[in-house]
């Protein structure tokens, strides 16, 4: 197994055009890939999450905006692309008490890749692997 690759920044602010366009330039700036950005409202807070190389300078910048910044450890894997897979990684996950934090996936032919964020990641690791599927922590864009 190789070392993380990517970490998960969840970054949370009031709702303020200015503030998103400060984080959005620092983000351009320091060349995050734009396909692993989320940006969600909730209330008056604003949510956005990206995946980059773990980096204390730029959790610093995004600090420094005055902005909550997390960071989570994710690891990606394949699965059959079949909605029911979904399911059965969610059922495992929760029959163990393992909470999803957040999940991206994409779609390649006929298998979908999943990047995983939770709460016990060496545990979920194990259950995956149970499952059949090969978790990694290097995580491509």
């Amino acid at each position: 197994m190789r070392v993380p690759s990517k970490t998960q920044y969840n970054v949370e602010f009031p709702t303020d055009p200015a503030v998103q366009e400060r984080l959005e330039r620092l983000l351009a700036k320091v060349k995050v890939d734009k396909n692993s950005v989320v940006t969600t409202r909730v209330g008056d807070r604003t949510l956005l999450q990206f995946l980059a190389p773990k980096n204390d300078d730029l959790r610093d910048a995004v600090k420094d905006l005055g902005v909550s910044v997390r960071e989570e450890l994710i690891f990606q894997f394949e699965m059959p692309n079949h909605h029911w897979e979904l399911h059965k990684l969610a059922t495992t996950l929760a029959a163990e008490g393992i909470n999803i934090l957040s999940l991206y996936s994409s779609v390649e032919g006929e298998q979908m890749r999943v990047v995983l964020a939770v709460d016990q990641p060496a545990n979920a690791m194990a259950l995956i692997e149970k499952l059949g599927f090969e978790p990694d922590y290097t995580v491509y864009d």
